[in-house]
């Protein structure tokens, strides 16, 4: 498979040469154009989409994603309008005879989530498509979906990805870790692509760590984050609060001996 049709999609430009001869093209080759989703045709049970140069085209409905378009309740499902004035992937099926261009997203999906069954344990780009209370929604290659769950994000306690720099709209590497072919899901570990700081850290390091939320029962600290691998507690002084999120130094004091895994951190200063 052509390796850009494992792009994940979003706002790529349209091609301002736009030909018939491309179109053509591209039906015989069987590669994607990039289309402009421009609104969801009722009445035809179709998408109507810009693919540049003052040509338009139509999405059949069914021919727009393998997920579920349809609720039980009869709406379309909201992944289908939350690609609305977005771009797509898309192979052209046929040239009517009134011109009309019928293209296909779902085929290109189809194909890529079967390529993506050869890559297991490979490292791919997702880009961020939303972000849940239990871990990052991505897009790993021309609209396929994936999923990031927090315990796969880093080992740190994170409930908000947003403030150590996981935003919608950007992409992040990510393992292939698993697949669930009737619903054409895929989960993938984020954290797996770092090393374990505890492995090279000794005592009397100075580093810099991203504190989270206070624990008082066994550990009496601050659990903090260091990498996607590495976790850590740190120590501060009585009349002194970190807030949840802030940056700062610390010190290397020692590792847990019931968790070698853990390490103990004492608070220097904030880092404006």
């Amino acid at each position: 498979m052509n390796e850009k049709k494992l792009k994940p999609e979003g706002y790529y430009p349209l091609d301002t040469h736009m030909s018939l001869d491309i179109i053509k093209r591209a039906q015989d080759t069987g590669d994607f154009l990039v289309a402009k989703v421009l609104y969801y045709d009722s009445a035809n049970s179709c998408l109507r989409v810009d693919l540049g140069n003052g040509f338009n085209g139509i999405i059949p409905l069914y021919e727009f994603t393998i997920y579920p378009v349809r609720r039980p309740n009869g709406f379309i499902s909201a992944n289908v309008y939350f690609l609305l004035d977005k771009t797509v992937h898309a192979s052209v099926k046929k040239i009517n005879a009134d011109g009309t261009i019928v293209l296909s997203r779902k085929e290109n999906m189809l194909q890529t989530f079967q390529h993506l069954l050869q890559l297991k344990d490979a490292v791919v780009k997702c880009k961020i498509v939303s972000i849940a209370n239990f871990g990052l929604f991505v897009d790993v290659g021309h609209g396929i979906d994936g999923l990031i769950p927090y315990v796969e994000l880093c080992d740190s306690r994170i409930n908000d990805a947003e403030f150590i720099g996981f935003n919608v709209g950007e992409f992040i590497n990510a393992k292939i870790v698993s697949f669930d072919i009737n619903k054409y899901h895929l989960s993938l570990s984020h954290k797996c692509l770092y090393s374990n700081l505890s492995n090279i850290l000794k005592c009397g390091d100075i580093i810099t760590a991203i504190s989270l939320d206070y624990v008082n029962e066994l550990h009496d600290g601050y659990f903090a984050y260091l990498n996607p691998s590495t976790s850590a507690i740190i120590d501060a002084p009585y009349n002194i609060e970190i807030p949840y999120g802030s940056k700062v130094v610390a010190e290397v004091k020692k590792f847990r001996n019931d968790r070698p895994d853990r390490i103990r951190l004492t608070f220097i200063s904030f880092i404006d």
